[in-house]
């Protein structure tokens, strides 16, 4: 993969759009993007940082920003033994979790899917620490990748009885997320879920 690739999602369900940048650094990939749009029928426009290490494991989040109008100002921190703190406060009930899920962009279902290099025709479970966009707190969430080909992913929110098929290109990054985001190209369309 390039060291630094850059994306544009449009949303789908509601306006917005989201221009994520990743880079990779020495021993870390960094993925920086602005969101914005309408959440909820209000206004959203939030910066975002997600910091991982090496083997995309989340350490750093940092959100800044508006959304529900109110000011979102997060530091969401990862350490070695798993403890997660939001704004130096430990988040016990998301011990253990290894990603972290951002709803407003799709640009952290790449981390998961980075994170878990999984073989076409193999699955894995895992607890994510999501942020509840209903109160902006960390949450356990349930989720299941299973790989079905190279460029497909199924993605499974058991709690929320929720399945989406998403398109992946080869750097990991989501090109169709049915329902909610696609991926511009350079004239402007969106992904149409076909294979690139």
């Amino acid at each position: 993969m390039k060291a630094t690739r850059y994306i544009i999602w449009q949303r789908l369900d509601e306006p917005g759009t989201d221009l994520c940048r990743i880079k990779r650094s020495e021993d870390a990939w960094h993925l920086k993007g602005t969101a914005t749009g309408l959440h909820g029928g209000m206004p959203l426009h939030l910066d975002y940082h997600i910091a991982c290490d090496s083997e995309w494991v989340t350490r750093k989040v940092r959100l800044l920003g508006w959304a529900d109008g109110r000011r979102i100002d997060l530091i969401i921190r990862r350490d070695d033994d798993g403890g997660w703190t939001c704004n130096e406060k430990p988040v016990p009930a998301v011990m253990g979790a290894s990603d972290i899920d951002l709803g407003f962009t799709p640009a952290t279902n790449t981390v998961a899917f980075r994170r878990s290099c999984l073989a076409p025709g193999t699955a894995v479970e895992t607890t994510a620490a999501w942020l509840d966009e209903a109160d902006w707190s960390l949450k356990p969430l349930r989720q299941i990748y299973r790989r079905v080909t190279n460029d497909r992913f199924e993605y499974v929110s058991p709690a929320n009885g929720f399945k989406a098929m998403l398109l992946l290109d080869e750097a990991g990054l989501v090109r169709n997320y049915p329902g909610l985001w696609a991926a511009l190209d350079r004239r402007g369309e969106v992904a149409d879920g076909t294979s690139t």
